[in-house]
């Protein structure tokens, strides 16, 4: 029987479909688990709260860089260690931190601040966001837990401080970007993980599934990154959930003629050791 993870979901902010629904539709499928994603310091009870309702869902803790805000650094590491100590036995990385440029900028199009306002704006959030960036990598290697990173717009910057600190352990989330990027990420830790999610479905997606035709499988995971990015047959249609991971791998599947049987156990496979469940 074929059994699927979703590692990477957000079943608290799905406004359309209820929750506790989607969770019942994915493990009425009989397949393995689920880890739900904390991207900031309010929704950790929501997630948590969940990992407690069934013994297959996972959490995560991190702060995304678009939820920085005014958090205070020292603090909110604190706050994140205190969280994985007390509930250790269902948090099993360090997520979702990275770097967000494309919103920085987005913010700031129809701004009337002047062009040294809204650079000095955009030093100083990347600054922030660096800062949480590397500090999470460092309670990461301190907990001994892997990060899953968000990119949008920010690669370079990304791949740099991965160098600087030398942290292989870790999954690029929702990947984005091209074979070529993601052949020195593997080339840099050949034992990271590239995740991907509705995307890589797609019809204008080429760059994505061209990346998951040719990159080893022992590299690849699957996520919907629920509710968000809704995969193709259903984008458009309906709000994304657990359950559509399926097609998602029935791509990757398909990019890499491969057996949909063959490629979710490799999947599979990955997800259980990468993860620790």
């Amino acid at each position: 029987m074929i059994k699927i993870i979703d590692t990477h979901c957000h079943p608290y902010l799905n406004k359309i479909k209820n929750k506790d629904d989607l969770i019942n539709n994915f493990f009425s499928q009989n397949w393995e688990a689920m880890i739900v994603i904390w991207t900031n310091l309010e929704s950790n009870k929501q997630v948590l709260e969940l990992t407690k309702k069934h013994s297959k869902i996972y959490a995560t803790i991190g702060i995304h860089p678009c939820d920085i805000g005014n958090l205070e650094l020292d603090k909110t590491i604190e706050i994140l260690e205190k969280t994985y100590i007390e509930n250790k036995d269902k948090i099993v990385a360090i997520w979702e931190c990275g770097l967000d440029y494309y919103w920085m900028y987005k913010d700031l199009e129809n701004s009337d601040l002047n062009d040294n306002e809204k650079k000095e704006i955009i030093e100083k959030q990347k600054k922030s966001q660096k800062d949480f960036f590397i500090r999470q990598i460092d309670l990461a290697n301190k907990l001994k837990l892997p990060i899953i990173i968000h990119n949008r717009d920010s690669k370079d910057d990304i791949f740099k401080i991965l160098v600087e600190k030398n942290f292989k352990n870790f999954v690029f989330h929702c990947y984005s970007e091209d074979l070529e990027y993601a052949e020195k990420l593997i080339d840099f830790s050949p034992n990271c993980k590239i995740s991907f999610s509705g995307i890589v479905t797609f019809n204008n997606a080429k760059l994505v599934q061209e990346t998951a035709r040719n990159i080893t499988i022992k590299n690849i995971l699957a996520e919907t990154d629920s509710p968000y990015l809704t995969p193709t047959p259903f984008r458009w249609k309906e709000e994304n959930e657990p359950a559509f991971t399926k097609y998602i791998i029935e791509k990757i599947a398909e990019l890499r003629w491969e057996t949909f049987e063959f490629t979710a156990e490799k999947i599979l496979k990955n997800s259980v050791e990468f993860f620790n469940i």
